[in-house]
């Protein structure tokens, strides 16, 4: 008896070890992506988390259309303000079409030029699309602040 747990755990093991695939896999690896860059403070490498033609339709109404505007806004948050720590928490993931929805929670705090931290909450809407290239990327963002 204990050969057969020992051959079936041997033969589970490829399978609980292989890399994660799928819709849910490609949403959790760009909003890593997105987070560590960040907190990095690095305007390109979240720029290019989007697609060229994506929106970030941003709080009271701005949307930033295109990844260079979609940059050129994060490159000036950064000089103002530091991203401690982020965190995108995916809760519906569906796949539409050629396209995916990811909705959930976002949390980010952030320290101003003086050090003062704040802490924003919210929900957000994105969908990703799959380029010409084969890379999904970020189409439309929507933030939508507590």
């Amino acid at each position: 008896m204990r050969c057969f747990h020992t051959l079936a755990l041997a033969l589970a093991l490829p399978i609980l070890a292989a890399p994660p695939s799928g819709p849910k896999a490609h949403v959790d690896a760009l909003n890593k992506a997105f987070t560590a860059a960040a907190v990095k403070g690095d305007a390109a490498a979240i720029a290019a988390v989007y697609s060229k033609d994506a929106e970030l339709l941003f709080f009271k109404g701005t949307t930033f259309k295109g990844r260079e505007a979609i940059q050129v806004f994060f490159t000036g948050f950064f000089k103002d303000t530091k991203v401690k720590a982020m965190t995108l928490t995916s809760e519906e993931v569906h796949v539409m079409g050629e396209s995916i929805m990811d909705i959930g929670h976002y949390a980010m705090t952030t320290a101003d030029k003086d050090g003062k931290e704040e802490t924003s909450k919210g929900r957000y809407l994105e969908i990703f699309s799959k380029g010409k290239d084969g890379q999904w990327r970020l189409f439309r963002d929507c933030p939508l602040p507590d």
